[in-house]
């Protein structure tokens, strides 16, 4: 009796699958002799999929989601990892990026020893004109302690609306002091790290693409002049890019009026359109030496492509990532946007960099399929994935004593990163080091060693020995972070890169832009695949 009873229950649950299935696939299947849905079926497909979720799914899915979840779907099935939903946050996050502003106290924050540190305050904001220094700690916000905080929970609290109050305790070498602030508009300079190398070699690098990067392109390279430089290195190595019409302005600067700087090539109105220089350059008879990797994009590529094919720079790196498309943001209802790839963009002698991002962008130098094209000089360069340097310089993949480094610490990171900080607090404490400069010792290694025993991470001796190089390179950033704050760091990386150094000599002393073809035609180009 229970035999046949479970029979039955059996063969009931079974119809109820089968019924399901035939009707999921009824919803959509194509109707027969049909390639294409017609706008109707199309519709009355969704709806019959959206109510058998909504009536059969083992879950209750209320109505809003669902239709939030169909949109998503749709914009994931494009298949363009360059059109996205942004829900209000991420819209707001990508304002801020492209405008370079945000409402806060201007300070750069980071974690060190449990708490979170000051690392600098900006100029003219909440935080300057309070006395925040770098090296303070932030012990209290609003009466809250701030121990344990993560770095977004801290940025998450010091922002708010302008004019906000804000009641901060501060540390500063044991004592602690009460401030009370009001939030302001803090604006993020996209250009950084200005300074004059030796032989009158000027260097600046520009880290996005926000609304005022050509006004801080021209007066950085202005200043720069005023002081001596000779000639420029342009760093636009890791810069994502941004806003296009900042690249094409950017890139005015240096070519003369009336050339091609970009095209874009779209089926929308207005996305299909030529963009000539409008001003004469300002230093025409200026060097330059553009800088770049496999994280240079989009407005970042505009730049660069334009300068290559003019003649104007010698472009030196690693292959560029090959963004070359154009996306829109359109505001949606519920706060949010569609972030959509509305065109593509083309170089002055006509080169598409976009290609697949599903292999490295460095293998893209050993593609003889692609298509070439002439300068102006008659130089050939190549199209179809990325801008591929003139000069290849820095290392494309890391060393043997580097890799088993990193496969020691495997999934340790979080605790070498507070090693590291908390080794970097100890050396500023200590003032072990009195200016950037400084030569990392083996009295520096062993400290770090046993920091990061203290975290729990050991490392055998012949592995960590081995890589001191890079244990070197990372311990002394992160000491002239803490030691000398930003401007000190920003020092230290200039002069200890090895990719800015090959730069330096290669424009050094070149009485003219077209020198430096033919000292880059001289020099021994690093080998693309090590």
């Amino acid at each position: 009796m229970r035999r046949s009873a479970f029979g039955i229950v059996f063969v009931c649950f079974l119809g109820v699958m089968l019924l399901g299935s035939w009707i999921v696939r009824r919803a959509v299947a194509t109707p027969a002799g049909s390639a294409h849905l017609t706008e109707a079926q199309g519709q009355r497909l969704l709806g019959d999929v959206m109510k058998n979720v909504r009536d059969r799914w083992v879950d209750t899915l209320r109505a809003d989601e669902m239709y939030r979840r169909a949109a998503l779907g749709l914009v994931r099935e494009l298949g363009d990892p360059n059109t996205a939903y942004l829900p209000p946050d991420r819209l707001k996050r990508l304002r801020e990026a492209t405008t370079g502003l945000y409402t806060g106290i201007g300070t750069t924050i980071d974690v060190r020893e449990g708490w979170i540190a000051v690392v600098a305050s900006r100029t003219g904001s909440p935080a300057e004109r309070a006395g925040i220094r770098p090296g303070d700690r932030l012990v209290e916000v609003d009466g809250q302690s701030m121990h344990g905080w993560t770095i977004e929970e801290a940025r998450n609290a010091l922002r708010g609306k302008p004019g906000s109050p804000l009641n901060l305790t501060i540390d500063r070498t044991g004592t602690h002091i009460p401030l009370h602030l009001e939030r302001g508009d803090i604006h993020v300079s996209s250009v950084s790290r200005a300074m004059l190398l030796e032989r009158g070699v000027g260097y600046f690098a520009i880290g996005s693409f926000s609304d005022s990067t050509a006004i801080e392109t021209g007066e950085t390279v202005d200043s720069l002049v005023r002081v001596g430089a000779t000639s420029m290195i342009v760093d636009l190595r890791g810069n994502p890019g941004g806003l296009l019409a900042q690249g094409v302005a950017v890139a005015d600067l240096f070519l003369d009026a009336g050339v091609k700087i970009v095209s874009t090539k779209g089926r929308g109105q207005g996305t299909t359109a030529v963009f000539n220089d409008k001003t004469a350059q300002k230093w025409p008879s200026l060097p330059i030496v553009v800088l770049v990797n496999n994280y240079t994009a989009s407005a970042a590529e505009i730049v660069a492509g334009a300068l290559q094919d003019h003649d104007r720079a010698v472009v030196m790196g690693r292959p560029t990532y090959g963004k070359g498309s154009a996306q829109q943001v359109i505001q949606l209802a519920d706060g949010g946007a569609i972030k959509i790839t509305n065109a593509l963009w083309y170089t002055p002698v006509g080169r598409t960099i976009d290609h697949p991002h599903g292999r490295a962008a460095d293998t893209v130098a050993a593609d003889t399929a692609r298509p070439s094209f002439k300068t102006d000089r008659g130089r050939v360069v190549k199209g179809g994935g990325g801008i591929v340097p003139d000069l290849f310089a820095g290392d494309s993949t890391v060393s043997r004593p580097e890799r088993a480094w990193i496969a020691s610490v495997g999934r340790k990171v979080p605790q070498f990163r507070l090693a590291l900080k908390d080794y970097g607090a100890e050396v500023t404490r200590r003032k072990m080091v009195h200016e950037p400069q400084f030569v990392v010792t083996p009295e520096m290694r062993e400290g770090l060693r046993r920091a990061m025993h203290t975290q729990g991470l050991d490392v055998p001796p012949d592995v960590y020995d081995a890589a001191h190089e890079a244990i070197d390179r990372v311990m002394g950033a992160e000491i002239a972070l803490q030691a000398f704050g930003v401007p000190g760091a920003q020092v230290r990386a200039v002069r200890h890169d090895p990719v800015i150094a090959r730069a330096a000599k290669l424009v050094a002393g070149a009485p003219a832009p077209g020198v430096l073809f033919d000292r880059a035609a001289a020099d021994v180009a690093d080998v693309p695949h090590k």
